[in-house]
């Protein structure tokens, strides 16, 4: 018998039950990516991102309002609203609350007049002296401030998506329906169905506007956009998106930059859709996977582990790769804003990430324990945290 040949079986034996011994565990243990390694780098690009709002102000993170006896438990969040130096909120009993903006006191509980059995907030507006409220079950209100029903619509539809105010109309994203009711009166504008497609998107839709057309993605995965002024269908480049259906939606993000659209699908593919020439800078452009994104102006923000990247959104090139040790691993983006020249990033563990001139010049904790969900304008910051508490900056 060939000694060669026996040699070679014993060695396939041998190699056999080293490898049923180590266990499928070690064996993928072998070949598991350091995460560790900087995401990719194509190219740098040597100019910035561009900060158009000077208006935003260097917020004092030491000074904390916190509103006292609200339990906030909305999951959709945005039921905190400031007007005119006075705070509103709807709590889990529907109780329009009124807060003193200094101490943070409950000033007056009032009753809405309606019956609000098992049912969830999804949306609370505020516009010209009313409150507009949508409820899981498809029922729009209109409330004054005293609770008083102004206007009520029952549409016997599933809604998962925040309703957006644009001009005099209201946006109702249904899961295969987009709708148009005036804010005065709830009367219907107009609406477009697409009933024939199956229902993906378990979170919602979403929706952007720019000037008098909006764009969407509706929770069954249809996206196109429609003009406020006609009330019709605005057919473009734009409806070309191979959009990729999941059952959850929450790495897909609609963006509008000056006359330019920015889409993110399932956190992956980038498109950039100029609006004024109909055609496309970026199509379907494949980016560096990140934990958590955000996109901003004119770049999307990506955070993987200790590392933060910024990508110029017309030319898929970096502005600028971060590595600090100081940045939590595990915690993920959530809110950004500029105030003159610098960049706050904000994460769910409270870290605030101040950039400057491409670098990171401090980091500090807001003090409010795990952050829920943020809310950011030009004055306030509003903050939902796991624990329930509601606080302003």
């Amino acid at each position: 018998m060939n000694i060669f040949y026996i040699s070679k079986n014993i060695f396939i034996l041998i190699f056999y039950f080293f490898l049923t011994s180590c266990g499928t565990k070690n064996i993928y243990e072998k070949i598991i990516i350091n995460d560790a390694n900087p995401p990719a780098v194509e190219s740098l690009d040597e100019s910035n991102i561009i900060l158009f709002d000077e208006s935003n102000k260097k917020i004092n993170y030491e000074k904390k309002l916190v509103l006292k006896n609200f339990k906030n438990i909305n999951p959709y969040f945005k039921n905190v609203k400031i007007i005119n130096n006075q705070i509103f909120a709807i709590n889990n009993k529907f109780q329009l609350l009124s807060f003193d903006i200094n101490s943070g006191d409950i000033i007056s509980n009032t009753e809405i007049k309606f019956p609000f059995d098992n049912e969830k907030l999804i949306s609370f507006n505020y516009i010209n002296d009313s409150f507009i409220l949508a409820l899981k079950s498809g029922t729009i209100l209109s409330i004054d401030t005293n609770g008083q029903i102004v206007w009520e619509n029952k549409y016997d539809k599933i809604l998962n998506t925040p309703l957006k105010i644009f001009d005099k109309q209201i946006i109702i994203v249904f899961g295969d329906e987009i709708k148009s009711i005036l804010y005065d009166n709830g009367a219907e504008v107009w609406s477009e169905k697409y009933e024939d497609l199956p229902l993906y998107q378990a979170q919602g839709g979403q929706l952007y506007n720019f000037l008098n057309l909006i764009y969407f993605i509706l929770p069954n995965n249809k996206i196109g956009s429609i003009d406020l002024s006609l009330g019709s269908i605005h057919n473009s480049e734009f409806d070309e998106i191979p959009i990729i259906s999941s059952i959850n939606n929450t790495k897909d993000k609609i963006y509008i930059y000056k006359n330019y659209l920015i889409y993110l699908d399932e956190g992956k593919y980038l498109y950039t859709f100029d609006i004024f020439n109909n055609e496309y800078i970026l199509f379907k452009k494949n980016i560096n996977s990140s934990e958590s994104n955000i996109i901003f102006n004119n770049s999307i923000i990506l955070k993987k582990g200790n590392f933060l990247q910024a990508i110029n959104i017309f030319n898929n090139k970096t502005f600028w790769l971060i590595e600090d040790k100081n940045i939590s691993k595990k915690a993920s983006i959530i809110g950004i804003r500029s105030y003159i020249d610098h960049i706050e990033i904000f994460l769910d563990n409270g870290d605030i990430l101040e950039i400057n001139n491409k670098e990171i010049i401090s980091i500090k904790n807001m003090d409010v324990g795990k952050i829920m969900n943020i809310s950011l304008d030009e004055k306030n910051i509003i903050v939902q945290t796991k624990s329930n508490k509601t606080i302003i900056f």
